[in-house]
């Protein structure tokens, strides 16, 4: 699904990720995890076209997407839900969901795809007529990936999707993830609560300082003395 060798990118002098590997299969949730600014939004914003790569090479099914711009990469099939949540506080909840799949597909089949997601969103039902603004941290991160599912992506990125939230509202964020992932969506997932990202991810990348330190499978990283200390809080 999507493969990324050695990527580098640069802010002016300083360069952020030092040629970062990784791979997102088919029907598989893969965690990068990390401390603040180990370069993991940075590493989503290459995949994503909206940072340039100075090297690596990106594909995403079975395209060498490298150097493509962000909206070219999203017509391929993948999208991103950013940190922040990012929705249009001045539009409806029903307009920030229009706009998600208005390069993607005409009203129609929009409209069909809105219909969809509302069975999976059942909390957004009831504020289609609200204003996004008006809506609490939780229900705006559900609305920042339904709109990203507007556009039938075959790989989700997710960006800090618990970011501010509430206990009880991440246990929801998660609980949406752990049934887009049974319903076969591909998810590569950056996440501040390590111990949740390890539990839902079928596999994980350690970034640290810019460069991936360990790689495995989630069980064998919570395992980990490394992962252990330094991010769950065991010693």
């Amino acid at each position: 699904m999507l493969q990324a060798e050695g990527i580098k990118v640069r802010y002016g002098e300083i360069e952020a990720i030092h040629g970062v590997d990784l791979t997102v299969g088919e029907r598989e949730v893969v965690a990068l995890i990390g401390a603040n600014g180990a370069g993991k939004s940075t590493t989503l914003g290459a995949i994503s076209g909206l940072l340039p790569t100075t090297a690596g090479k990106i594909t995403f099914a079975g395209n060498d997407v490298t150097g493509w711009p962000a909206d070219k990469i999203s017509r391929s099939g993948m999208a991103l839900t950013p940190e922040g949540r990012r929705v249009f506080a001045q539009l409806t909840v029903a307009e920030n969901l229009m706009l998600g799949g208005a390069a993607h597909a005409g009203r129609v089949e929009r409209m069909q795809r809105q219909d969809e997601l509302l069975e999976l969103f059942p909390i957004l039902r009831a504020r289609m007529t609200q204003k996004a603004g008006n809506m609490s941290g939780g229900e705006q991160q559900m609305l920042a990936i339904a709109r990203s599912l507007m556009s039938r992506p075959k790989l989700l990125l997710l960006d800090e999707p618990s970011l501010g939230l509430a206990p009880q509202m991440i246990d929801k964020v998660f609980d949406l993830i752990g049934a887009l992932r049974k319903a076969g969506l591909s998810i590569l997932l950056v996440e501040q609560n390590v111990a949740l990202a390890l539990e839902i991810a079928d596999r994980a990348s350690v970034l640290r300082g810019g460069s991936i330190a360990l790689s495995g499978d989630a069980d064998e990283l919570a395992s980990s003395d490394l992962v252990r200390q330094a991010y769950l809080g065991v010693h």
